[in-house]
């Protein structure tokens, strides 16, 4: 099959199947067709023109459909470009500059690019006053619908609307809203309070009222749905996960407070890409619907025959721990809390847990490895600080007697050592038989799990660029340190 044939054979499947914006193959029939003519001679070129046209036009449409509006208008330029063009219909013609005008607006207001925004609509509105009469209804809606997004973009009164059901009560009445500014955004809540009527949840039953649990953590008796309102425009359907993680700094926000002012203390913080979310929406002054997702969840939803279990080797694990009756290790435990404060965007708890667990791990190990070449007696004085000829790292200096006198004198004072004297310790009396860690790595990965830990605890938060890289840095930094400190 020559290529002319090739040609023919792909222009007739996409113009079967013109309409099929959604199917992938068909997508690839038309790139194909674009690769074909726009490689070959001038002759087959200017014989398939009309056939390149017509792929750019299905190419320009399922790419804004997508919301893939950077590649649309490339390709409603590349159609402005042939000059087959110019003897188009009105109607197709219009239907690509209204196309240009969606995805130029779209793009503006993704760059937040208020220039560009002003500028286009001014051709909008000279567009409109030269063109709106000729427009057929489909298209003059659309026309209408990105006018008023633009010039509600300029007013700053587009709204991002979003619904979620929340695990447990926020006790504010459905007639209360609250409103407040958060790194330059305004945002409104307001909740809706459910009660567990039917006793479904709780089997007790309120003939005069409604039944309520004092400490209700877990939304057993009621719970509040929450709809949050911010006034910018968010296009969910590029980025929900990044909707998601905005919405809920937000709303912990407002969790901090709300505890305060309530003393309602066991309301824990959110992560709200685990809980259900609905009626995602994008509203203008006039339109209600300019981006509109009904349903979504934040995570993979997995679809078995069974549902999902540990394995029996772990179930056996477990079994075997528990039974021997030995506490878990602090350090553990707080190394498990310093992942789940991250997990509910308690970026500062998490760096407080995650340094404890350091501090911990630490002292455990540095006695298990001293002992080695110490008494119990002598580990213990070693990391108090206390002096001891026989554990002084200057004996070699000075005489037992001397050192008893310098003691006497207060010229020796206790002296509690600090971390890198420790870590610097234990690698020598190891001697890296079972520490796999230079000193010089070990001191790099201390100032990473500590990185910003006196700011925390001192409240200088405003010498924290970005606390939330800084502390995943410092778990895998303590994660890397158990594996070869040991």
């Amino acid at each position: 099959m020559n290529k002319e044939e090739k040609i023919l054979q792909l222009k007739q499947t996409l113009y079967l199947n013109f309409n099929n914006f959604n199917d992938n193959e068909i997508k690839e029939v038309a790139v194909q067709l674009v690769k074909l003519v726009t490689n070959s001679n001038k002759d087959i070129k200017n014989k398939f023109k009309p056939c390149l046209m017509d792929a750019y036009k299905f190419l320009s449409e399922v790419e804004y459909l997508s919301k893939e509006y950077r590649e649309s208008l490339s390709y409603l330029i590349k159609i402005e470009n042939i000059d087959l063009y110019k003897r188009e219909t009105t109607s197709t013609v219009n239907h690509v500059k209204v196309r240009k005008f969606q995805c130029e607006s779209m793009i503006g207001i993704y760059e937040n690019n208020f220039k560009k925004i002003k500028l286009l609509i001014s051709e909008l509105i000279d567009f409109g006053e030269n063109n709106v009469q000729e427009l057929q209804q489909t298209l003059r809606d659309d026309y209408d619908k990105i006018y008023e997004l633009v010039n509600s973009y300029l007013n700053n009164s587009i709204k991002t609307i979003i619904n979620f059901k929340l695990p447990y009560k926020i006790a504010i009445s459905e007639d209360e809203e609250i409103s407040y500014k958060l790194n330059d955004t305004t945002f409104n809540l307001k909740f809706k309070n459910i009660v567990d009527s039917d006793n479904s949840l709780i089997p007790f039953e309120a003939y005069n009222g409604i039944l309520e649990m004092e400490y209700d953590k877990y939304g057993v008796s009621s719970y509040s749905e929450l709809t949050l309102t911010f006034d910018k425009f968010y296009d969910a359907t590029h980025d929900m996960g990044g909707l998601i993680n905005y919405c809920s700094q937000s709303f912990n926000y407002f969790l901090d407070y709300y505890r305060q002012i309530t003393g309602y203390y066991w309301i824990d913080n959110l992560n709200l890409t685990h809980i259900h979310k609905s009626n995602v929406k994008v509203i203008s002054e006039n339109y209600d619907d300019i981006i509109s997702i009904p349903f979504y969840y934040g995570q993979n939803i997995k679809v078995s025959k069974t549902p999902t279990f540990i394995n029996k080797e772990d179930v056996e694990v477990l079994k075997e721990k528990i039974s021997e009756c030995n506490s878990i290790l602090l350090w553990k435990t707080l190394y498990d809390d310093a992942k789940n404060y991250m997990l509910i965007e308690k970026y500062r708890e998490a760096l407080l847990a995650i340094n404890s667990a350091f501090e911990n791990y630490l002292n455990i190990k540095s006695r298990e490895i001293l002992s080695n070449e110490m008494t119990a007696k002598e580990v213990k004085e070693y990391l108090s600080g206390s002096l001891n000829y026989e554990t002084y790292n200057l004996k070699k200096f000075i005489t037992e007697d001397n050192f008893n006198k310098a003691i006497e004198e207060e010229l020796l004072k206790p002296y509690a050592k600090n971390t890198f004297e420790i870590i610097k310790r234990c690698i020598e009396v190891d001697n890296y038989k079972n520490i796999k860690i230079t000193k010089k790595k070990a001191s790099k990965l201390v100032n990473t799990i500590r990185k910003n830990r006196n700011d925390v605890i001192h409240g200088n938060l405003t010498a924290i660029k970005d606390i939330k890289f800084d502390v995943e840095k410092s778990i895998r930094g303590f994660e890397e340190f158990i594996v070869e400190f040991k």
